[in-house]
C-alpha cells in the first residue's frame, strides 16, 4: 500500500473513532467540525471520506455490523450463543446506545440502512435459529425481537459511572431472560 492510500485509510479511520467518541459525549447531531477537530484532520478530508453526516453515519452502522462478526463467530456453535453474545453486550453499553442514535436519525426506507439491517439481520439469525432449534428460547423470536432487546439493553446507559450501568443492564437481563412474573409456586403456595 502506497503512503498516500495508507494516510487516507487511517484518516477515515481517525474520522470515524473521533464520529463515535463525538456522538456520544454529544449526541448525535454533534456538529461535524467538532467530529473533524476531534479527528485532527481537514473538512476536505472528511469531504472526500463522506458526503454528508447520514454518509458518515452509515459508515459507523457498517462497521459495528463488521466488528460484530467475530464476536458472533464466538457462540455460532453453542445452542446457548445468543444469549451468550446478549450477555456480552454488557460490555459494550457505550457503543449500544451510540448505535440505537444512528438507527434513531436515519429514515426507515432509506436503502442503505435497510442494506445494513439486512446484513445485520444475516451474522445474527443464525444465533436465533440454533437458539428455537435448541428449544432455549420461545420459537416466536424474531431479529426484531433480538434489536427490541438490545435496545431496552441500550437504555441502561442511563446509570451515571460505568458500574452503575453494568449493574443497570445485568438488572434489565435478568428482566427480559427469567421474567417479571411470579411463579405459580409461589402465588398459591
Amino acid at each position: 500500500m502506497n503512503k498516500h492510500l495508507a494516510r487516507a485509510t487511517q484518516n477515515r479511520e481517525e474520522l470515524l473513532q473521533a464520529a463515535a467518541e463525538m456522538i456520544k459525549t454529544h449526541g448525535i447531531h454533534v456538529p461535524l467540525q467538532l467530529i473533524i477537530d476531534h479527528a485532527g484532520v481537514g473538512r476536505a478530508t472528511f469531504y472526500r471520506n463522506f458526503s454528508d453526516r447520514t454518509a458518515l453515519i452509515h459508515a459507523l452502522l457498517a462497521d459495528s455490523i463488521e466488528n460484530l462478526k467475530p464476536r458472533v463467530a464466538r457462540y455460532e456453535n453453542d445452542d446457548d450463543g445468543l444469549f451468550q453474545l446478549i450477555h456480552s453486550h454488557i460490555e459494550n453499553l457505550r457503543y449500544l446506545s451510540a448505535l440505537k442514535e444512528y438507527w434513531k436519525v436515519l429514515e426507515h426506507d432509506d436503502p442503505v440502512l435497510k442494506q445494513l439491517s439486512l446484513r445485520h439481520q444475516a451474522i445474527i439469525q443464525p444465533l436465533i435459529d440454533r437458539a428455537i432449534a435448541a428449544k432455549k428460547c420461545r420459537p416466536d423470536l424474531t431479529f426484531e425481537d433480538y434489536r427490541t432487546i438490545v435496545s431496552i439493553l441500550a437504555s441502561s446507559f442511563r446509570g451515571h459511572t460505568e458500574q452503575e450501568q453494568t449493574r443497570l443492564a445485568k438488572r434489565v437481563l435478568e428482566l427480559l431472560f427469567v421474567g417479571i412474573q411470579i411463579s405459580q409456586d409461589v402465588t398459591h403456595g
